[in-house]
């Protein structure tokens, strides 16, 4: 695969690739083409990086044939540590996930175009610990290989007309490259239906991972506690605010980040806050007394009770939003595979990051699902990040010891317009996506 068609297919799923949710839009990948098909070209949306290849770590994903680039090509990606989250997500769980979204996003569009695609897991990915603080992606370090081998036509039914919004499929067909560039996320009120969640055929959902629904009581009550919790770390904080881009005058407002459009905020009140964003004698006293609000907030919440998971699921309004738990059975994922439990063991993220990885893809299709049916999604990895609120939300959920939540959101319809969020791939189209980011973003939203 060294022709210039076969760079360009490379090139435009790398683009499609870049579509995929990272946590505050931090996009923390750095893809780059290898072997004859480029020569280690950088792509787009990628930080200058180049082409380590090592092997280790296991694979995972789906595949038409042997390992190599027979009849296709390969992509390593690396990770761009200035796009990591090493105060909101210091695990590294939603960077790994986010790998697994574009890892998804890439395969549904070489799927279009004819070729199955293998993933090959390198041993950095289970070492992002050890990645500095800050700077561009290491060339010799890539994380994950994709590899494209020629697939067989295959005739699938498609759908004479959309389905309204919540009703359940009518075929299962493949998600396509429109839906991957079209799905998005909404942070405004969601009208839920949650019939959507009872048919998930086209999501392919491997037995060690399950949605659970967590009622509406419980999520805000949690969610109180996870954004409690990012105000009262100066750190998170500060991370949140570095990754807001309330201006249009913003230098990276159509690259990265959170938007006010994406947030929802009023014009009037994003050029009044976007000041504490960009300055640090406004910023560090506001984070001053966030943290105060915080922890104040975090005392006062933990003391109240809720009633049994049964009895308020029962009492949810039927036009509120579904809120949906994606767990992950440590134990079923490793299946007695005395190597995946130990990686399973080492990793703090609580499932090996293999294991992790393919979570990410299949929240991505769990995404696409709702797309698909005319639902947006709403992030809260803040239930999560914040210690009480996950501990919280296992005892909710009675999840076991070998139960580990990694994701948790809302869906419905929008009640409004949805934005389209910024891409590093929509600003350039192709190229290497600057290191300078500077600091580093809370998890929570895509």
């Amino acid at each position: 695969m060294t022709d210039p068609n076969s760079i360009r297919l490379l090139k435009s799923l790398i683009a499609l690739a870049g579509r995929a949710p990272s946590p505050h839009n931090t996009q923390p990948w750095s893809p780059h083409i290898v072997g004859g098909a480029g020569g280690g070209d950088r792509c787009a949306g990628g930080d200058p990086d180049g082409g380590g290849s090592g092997t280790g770590g296991g694979s995972s994903g789906t595949g038409g044939g042997s390992s190599g680039t027979g009849g296709g090509g390969a992509v390593e990606v690396s990770v761009v540590p200035s796009r990591t989250l090493p105060a909101g997500d210091p695990s590294f769980r939603d960077v790994v996930l986010s790998l697994g979204a574009w890892v998804e996003s890439f395969a549904i569009g070489a799927a279009e175009a004819g070729f199955d695609t293998r993933v090959q897991t390198l041993a950095p990915l289970e070492r992002l610990e050890e990645l500095p603080l800050s700077g561009p992606a290491d060339p010799a370090r890539p994380v994950l290989r994709v590899s494209l081998e020629t697939a067989a036509p295959l005739r699938v039914p498609v759908p004479l007309a959309v389905p309204e919004p919540g009703a359940p499929p009518t075929t299962q067909r493949p998600f396509t490259s429109a839906e991957v560039r079209d799905r998005a996320v909404f942070r405004g009120r969601l009208v839920g239906h949650p019939a959507t969640w009872d048919n998930l055929s086209d999501v392919d959902l491997p037995p060690w991972l399950s949605l659970r629904r967590l009622d509406d009581r419980a999520m805000s009550y949690l969610s109180r506690l996870g954004i409690a919790f990012t105000a009262s770390r100066p750190s998170v904080a500060k991370e949140l605010l570095h990754w807001l881009r309330l201006d249009p005058a913003h230098p990276r407002y159509t690259e990265d980040g959170m938007t006010d459009v994406m947030l929802g905020i009023p014009s009037p009140l994003a050029r009044l806050a976007t000041p504490a964003t960009r300055w640090r004698r406004i910023r560090d006293p506001l984070l001053g007394a966030a943290g105060i609000v915080g922890r104040t907030a975090e005392s006062l919440e933990r003391a109240r009770t809720l009633r049994p998971l049964s009895l308020s699921l029962g009492e949810s309004a039927s036009e509120s939003a579904t809120h949906l738990v994606l767990v992950a059975n440590a134990r079923l994922a490793a299946l007695d595979d005395c190597p995946r439990v130990t990686a399973a063991m080492d990793s703090r993220i609580g499932v090996s990051e293999p294991d992790a990885l393919e979570a990410g893809r299949v929240l991505q299709r769990l995404w696409l699902h709702a797309h698909r049916l005319g639902l947006v999604v709403s992030p809260h990895s803040e239930l999560i990040d914040s210690p009480l609120a996950h501990g919280l939300l296992r005892k909710r959920l009675s999840l076991g010891r070998s139960d580990v939540a990694l994701s948790v959101f809302s869906a419905g319809v929008a009640s409004s317009g949805v934005p389209r969020s910024p891409r590093l791939t929509d600003a350039r189209g192709h190229g290497a996506a600057g290191a300078g980011s500077g600091s580093h973003a809370a998890s929570g939203t895509r």
